[in-house]
């Protein structure tokens, strides 16, 4: 299937490939279908874009958390794992939003709410880790070094 795209145009998407977020993301309630496309082509970028298939200017940039951050800890309740349908662990993806104003080097992430993916059966959801120390706006970046989860 096509989807229309802000960033890339018109993209080839196979249907397989779609993640159905069934409450939508937070403040995005109304878009249920997403697709997760590499920020490269060889695959080696810890970033992605989450693009809406249904609208076109919808796309978050994701990063592969634990690339950035060892010790970044997820605990999934029995509620997520039943509703994402997880089997086994190796099922699951676990992305954060990023937000770059200015320079890439002022980035942040939000640690606090990460998307949970289950990439063998497409479905998604995003999370609030309340029990644990994260922040909202979690700078990657520490004097352009690799910031440690903490390190403000």
């Amino acid at each position: 299937m096509k989807i229309e795209t802000a960033r890339f145009g018109e993209i080839e998407v196979a249907e397989s490939q779609l993640i159905t977020f069934l409450k939508g993301i937070p403040g995005f309630d109304d878009y249920k279908k997403y697709v997760l496309l590499p920020a490269d082509d060889s695959g080696e970028s810890p970033f992605f874009f989450l693009q809406s298939a249904e609208k076109a200017e919808i796309s978050f940039l994701l990063l592969d958390t634990f690339s950035f951050f060892n010790d970044y800890d997820v605990k999934l309740d029995d509620a997520v794992i039943e509703k994402l349908e997880i089997d086994k662990p190796a099922d699951v993806i676990v992305l954060t939003t990023v937000t770059v104003q200015g320079e890439l080097k002022q980035a942040t992430t939000n640690l606090k709410a990460p998307l949970v993916i289950n990439h063998t059966k497409q479905l998604g959801t995003q999370i609030v880790l309340e029990n644990r120390p994260y922040m909202i706006k979690q700078p990657l970046f520490k004097n352009n070094q690799k910031a440690a989860v903490g390190q403000v």
